[in-house]
């Protein structure tokens, strides 16, 4: 009854304009299969089917990994879900994703949010290539040195969602040029050119760049422009943080759109944002810049999580010098050197919004955990030291992560709601109790469901599923995966409309989804009856 009910609030909200135009879908039905032709049917939910049209009501048919039939099936031999009152969507596609299936296969925390597909790799830092030998401290002087996207794909065993990954920047400069800053030769330059296209040949989804990170933010946009071109040549996108996203903005901004032009390939901004109040303002220069370079005819994109707080690795406000050769840590204990950092870490902190924006998250050494979910500026306050020097010996005892809060909420609804915005984590498929200091490796996907179609009804249902699917899609070239219709993937999500929610939260962040009756990765049932079942069909996606 409950369901029932739910159905009904549903349709009458979001979905149904009008009972005819609830109704044309339906007359144009693909013809039904025979039932002996069909292992799984969701019978009776209402298809959003990823392309942004009206909901209709029908049933899905699916035979091994594929879409047979949308449109109204009979009974037969094959295996009956029934999904009334559900919305029936395409698996979610999260196109920003920290995700290792190898060592969390079953990935719960994405898989309770709907999530078929997670591509990892973004910001510059992807596992592939690496070195055929263990020796680290050997630099790459041919791509035949390294194992590419196929020994990435083959250390994966059976996984419960689909995974893909970019080739990152700054993973491929680490193999070539070791932790120096500099330039690379034209030698080493064309070794990280073919290091890039042997991991594009085999499948990684685009090139990454993090340029606000170490080595990215030693990188000149002219090298950034000749990798790109490798991507370009196979059709593959350039994806990028970019090299700041709050003084510097519009800069940034400019500097990826240009990168994208010279190399004439598509560009995604990986989670587009406005740190620190004093630049909120730059939202709409921002966005005009980006629609103008669409209007020129260049492919251009971003993602955003529903989130007002960013995280990140504390070290990240500290110089890009700083990190150069591998000692960083060594640095922070000479006191000469951690005082050369600190006008330029200082700097970056108060762009933000100063040190009572970032709250210590995860990474912190034992001695240290109890810091966790607390504002930096109030424990230096509370042992009568500067933050600055407080981030220095957290930093010297472990590799410390921060939620920064220093984003506006109002900016972060103008992002989202733009038809070029995808939603995306930048948070993992984990288990809970196993990782995850942010919310968003939890609830990223139904919080935005919920705060933007049921709560702000600022998109509708169909376009929300829109820009959790066919948009990262056509994005990535991903032409089998993203919207419901005979001959795709069947990867399919049933959820409840007034139930779909995020539970994860800023102090309590490892709590999963709710609201997801149903999901079918690559034809097999993953989560059946809001639980999740030991089946684990997932797949190694490539471009």
């Amino acid at each position: 009854m409950a369901r029932t009910s739910s159905r009904r609030t549903f349709l009458k909200q979001s979905l149904i304009a009008s009972s005819a135009a609830a109704m044309a879908p339906l007359g144009a039905c693909r013809s039904v299969a025979p039932a002996s032709q069909l292992d799984l049917v969701l019978r009776g939910g209402t298809i959003v089917d990823g392309t942004g049209k009206a909901g209709f009501v029908a049933d899905i048919g699916m035979r091994g990994d594929r879409i047979v039939v949308i449109g109204a099936i009979p009974g037969g031999d094959h295996r009956v879900v029934d999904a009334s009152g559900l919305v029936v969507a395409p698996g979610f596609i999260d196109v920003h994703a920290h995700t290792d299936l190898r060592r969390q296969p079953k990935g719960p925390s994405k898989v309770y949010q709907g999530v078929t597909t997670d591509i990892t790799g973004p910001d510059g830092g992807s596992r592939l290539p690496r070195r055929l030998s263990d020796d680290e401290s050997t630099l790459v002087a041919d791509a035949g040195a390294c194992a590419s996207y196929d020994a990435w794909a083959a250390e994966h065993g059976a996984i419960a969602m689909n995974i893909g990954s970019y080739v990152g920047h700054g993973t491929v400069r680490r193999l070539v040029l070791g932790n120096d800053g500099r330039a690379p030769t034209a030698k080493e330059l064309q070794v990280m050119q073919s290091l890039i296209e042997q991991a594009l040949e085999q499948g990684a989804m685009g090139l990454s760049s993090g340029l606000e990170y170490f080595p990215g933010n030693m990188t000149a946009t002219d090298e950034l422009v000749q990798l790109c071109a490798v991507a370009a040549k196979f059709d593959r996108p350039y994806v990028t943080h970019i090299r700041n996203e709050d003084d510097q903005l519009l800069e940034a901004i400019d500097e990826a759109i240009e990168i994208a032009r010279r190399a004439k390939t598509s560009l995604l901004i990986s989670h587009a944002k406005v740190g620190g109040k004093p630049n909120w303002h730059k939202v709409e220069p921002m966005l005009e810049r980006i629609e103008q370079a669409r209007r020129e005819g260049l492919e251009v994109r971003c993602d955003r999580y529903p989130y007002e707080a960013w995280s990140t690795s504390l070290s990240t406000n500290f110089p890009g010098w700083s990190k150069e050769g591998g000692h960083f840590i060594k640095r922070l204990q000479d006191p000469a050197e951690r005082s050369r950092m600190r006008a330029e870490t200082e700097q970056a902190v108060a762009a933000n919004g100063g040190w009572g924006t970032l709250m210590l998250g995860g990474g912190l050494a034992e001695q240290d955990k109890v810091l966790a979910g607390r504002r930096i500026d109030e424990i230096a306050t509370e042992r009568g030291v500067e933050p600055f020097e407080l981030a220095c010996e957290l930093l010297t005892r472990g590799n410390v992560s921060i939620l920064g809060f220093g984003m506006s909420e109002a900016n972060m609804d103008h992002i989202m709601v733009q038809p070029y915005c995808m939603v995306a984590s930048d948070g993992s498929a984990v288990t809970a109790g196993r990782g995850g200091s942010h919310p968003r490796s939890f609830g990223t996907f139904p919080r935005a469901w919920r705060r933007y179609v049921r709560e702000r009804k600022l998109l509708s249902a169909e376009e929300m599923v829109r820009k959790m699917t066919s948009l990262p899609a056509q994005a990535l070239r991903m032409t089998e995966r993203g919207t419901l219709a005979p001959g795709m993937i069947a990867d399919v999500v049933a959820f409840d409309a007034d139930r779909f929610t995020d539970r994860a939260t800023y102090l309590k962040p490892q709590q999963y989804a709710e609201g997801v009756a149903y999901l079918v990765v690559n034809g097999s049932l993953v989560v059946a009856g809001g639980k999740q079942v030991p089946a684990m069909p997932g797949r190694i996606v490539r471009g």
